[in-house]
């Protein structure tokens, strides 16, 4: 994919020309040169089984007031913009570009209500944390939905990674917006990468059309 296919991606092959979003830093993605794939050590965001989603991690963002009303109104396109860890060879890669859908809860009730109506094995198993299940998708290490098979919120699997009471409590506090999208973009490896170096930011970084160029670069132009 190039410059002008992203383009035409984030405006919906032209049919959307204004778009908005926040662009941030997860520290816990990075590229592995030598493995030649992106490794992650968090559970934000969550890419398995064909959805994207944003239940922990980036709290102050997904709770201000600003990020939250661009995100539920719906006749413009939001997007969160995740980039990977600063690696000296190839800069801050793009990892993902998401799509807020109509798919957004404010607790993780209602997260958890929504993956359970689903039906869907795989998803489920992807995010739940407070059951291990060995089906090869580490939710209860990776996941991001802390509650059980009947929806009761609490306390992770001993081994995941938000574990500690300080990290999945404010998980699951109800203060900021969790975001699932089935509309996305996921690189297996550098295509784009951040035009300057980005810092860790609370709220991330404002980006849209008129900055995009600005902020991101093709790694081949």
């Amino acid at each position: 994919m190039d410059s002008q296919a992203l383009e035409r991606w984030l405006t919906c092959d032209g049919t959307r020309s204004n778009w908005d979003g926040k662009m941030y830093v997860a520290r816990t993605i990075y590229w592995d040169s030598d493995r030649n794939e992106f490794l992650q050590t968090g559970c934000s965001p969550n890419y398995q089984a064909g959805w994207w989603s944003l239940a922990c991690c980036k709290h102050d963002m997904r709770e201000a007031r600003p990020f939250r009303a661009e995100a539920i109104d719906l006749s413009i396109p939001t997007y969160v913009f995740t980039l990977a860890s600063l690696n000296s060879n190839v800069g801050q890669t793009l990892v993902s570009v998401a799509q807020v859908t109509k798919h957004f809860f404010n607790t993780m009730q209602e997260y958890a209500q929504f993956l359970l109506e689903t039906r869907n094995r795989a998803l489920v198993s992807s995010r739940l944390t407070r059951v291990r299940q060995d089906e090869g998708l580490l939710g209860w290490r990776f996941g991001d939905w802390h509650a059980d098979m009947s929806g009761e919120v609490g306390e992770p699997n001993s081994w995941h990674v938000h574990h500690v009471p300080a990290w999945w409590k404010a998980d699951v506090d109800g203060k900021h917006l969790i975001l699932v999208s089935d509309r996305f973009l996921l690189w297996p490896e550098p295509v784009f990468v951040a035009a300057k170096t980005q810092k860790q930011s609370r709220y991330g970084k404002n980006i849209a059309s008129d900055n995009l160029h600005g902020l991101l670069r093709s790694r081949s132009e």
